[in-house]
């Protein structure tokens, strides 16, 4: 092998882990429809707290005494005491966390829904199990390949009539819940334009190392004669046709990255969108202007990582409280920021399991069972707080120790697939060997 042709594969190599990094986009099979179907097409943000966030503490049991029994440090007090704010009540058991006070208005306006006991019916808290069970939607599963969200997106394509943009993860590597045969986009993490430079740079070298072998081929016809190199053409065909498969997308990954910066540098947030400056900030910020463009976004995802606290979780002046307090005021500038278009915008957010309900020595929690869910937007039937309660005694409890599971999230999943898109995913096999034993929590609105 010559040195140009083990320079071409190398820099092949590193185009095409960049362009998995980026969420390789097959221009044969996407190209920008800008119909008024498209247009006017509602949006799914998926949201996921890796590392087991803490339900008890987020939406707080408050009117059960055994709460702060089994939390006497870490619970969230009832009442207000001098500086440290009290539980915002939203019915005589549950009350939503003083962090999350930014989404209580939105909650007295029916645009936010919590969603309590709800999880895998898997029995693991292991980390990443419950993670790629509850993103393959196939608890105990481990021979799907494509995520919940990819499956969907595969099964209602229109080819050549999808947007783009009608998925993306606002991050440089893709959830596990859009993974899959369907190309999504992925966003790096790194300053859109150092990032768009460097993938440009590494296409165009691409591209001469394609041009060059191809004149070196014509040389060697020409010299050696069309017979003689007919087998060497053949062996080097399959080559060819994946270097070109690599410019080619690579193109027009970065092409479709350039479109993305555009708009999400464009314009302004509405008035009273005021969003933190933190990366979750940020990313709902892009999101906001990407929705409001019309550019045919249906399926959104961003990771909030952090949440496994077996220490210092603390109440409402622990680490739980600073990460909550900035994923509620994130949601809240966001939901604001879309103004009118909040009413085909469904934000579900989600963990792979929740705590367990006695807090541990360390003033924190440890991994559990049954966790929590919140759907927010116009769709939502909100002021309402959803999923069966059955208190706290430990006879109650998943082990004797943890909150059960008394809604299976691939029922939560398939309300939103048909309520968002009119996807009825019970109706086939969507969901590997599901049959639901309960009716949907009719949390949501028929678009």
């Amino acid at each position: 092998m010559n040195k140009s042709r083990r320079e071409f594969l190398r820099r092949s190599g590193q185009a095409a882990l960049g362009a998995s990094m980026l969420g390789l986009l097959d221009p044969s099979r996407l190209a920008f429809a800008d119909s008024e179907e498209t247009r006017d097409c509602p949006t799914l943000l998926c949201v996921y707290l890796r590392g087991g966030a803490d339900s008890l503490n987020a939406i707080v049991p408050y009117g059960d005494p055994l709460y702060y029994q089994l939390r006497p440090t870490i619970g969230i007090p009832a009442e207000a005491d001098g500086e440290d704010p009290g539980v915002i009540k939203l019915n005589k058991m549950f009350g939503l966390n003083p962090a999350m006070a930014p989404l209580h208005p939105l909650f007295e306006k029916g645009l936010v829904a919590p969603i309590m006991n709800v999880g895998s019916t898997h029995t693991t808290r292991s980390h990443f199990d419950a993670q790629d069970f509850m993103e393959y939607a196939a608890p105990g599963v481990r021979t799907l390949t494509d995520g919940w969200l990819a499956r969907y997106l595969l099964a209602t394509t229109k080819g050549n009539g999808d947007s783009e943009l009608r998925a993306l993860a606002m991050q440089s590597l893709l959830p596990r819940s859009i993974r899959g045969e369907y190309p999504v986009l992925a966003v790096p993490d790194a300053d859109p334009d150092q990032a768009l430079t460097a993938f440009g740079k590494l296409y165009e070298s691409c591209n001469e190392d394609v041009a060059m072998q191809r004149a070196q081929m014509a040389k060697e016809k020409a010299k050696d004669g069309m017979d003689q190199m007919a087998g060497k053409d053949d062996a080097s065909k399959g080559e060819r046709e994946n270097r070109h498969s690599i410019v080619t997308s690579g193109a027009n990954t970065v092409r479709t990255l350039k479109r993305l910066r555009a708009i999400t540098s464009a314009g302004a947030s509405a008035p009273g969108a005021t969003y933190p400056a933190s990366r979750f900030g940020e990313q709902l910020r892009s999101l906001s202007r990407v929705i409001k463009a019309r550019v045919g976004l249906e399926i959104a995802a961003v990771d909030v990582r952090g949440w496994d606290h077996h220490a210092r979780q603390g109440s409402t002046d622990g680490v739980y409280h600073r990460m909550l307090s900035d994923v509620s005021a994130s949601l809240a500038a966001f939901v604001t920021d879309l103004g009118p278009l909040v009413d085909k915008t469904c934000v579900l957010v989600m963990s792979e399991f929740g705590r367990t309900v006695r807090e541990n020595g360390n003033n924190g929690s440890d991994h559990g069972h049954g966790g929590f869910m919140l759907a927010l937007g116009g769709m939502v039937k909100g002021n309402h707080v959803y999923g069966k309660w059955t208190g706290l005694e430990e006879s109650k409890l998943y082990e004797g120790r943890d909150m059960p599971v008394h809604t299976d999230f691939r029922l939560v999943f398939a309300e939103v697939l048909k309520r968002v898109f009119k996807y009825d995913a019970l109706d086939k096999d969507f969901f590997p060997g599901y049959k639901p034993d309960d009716k949907p929590l009719d949390f949501l609105k028929q678009l």
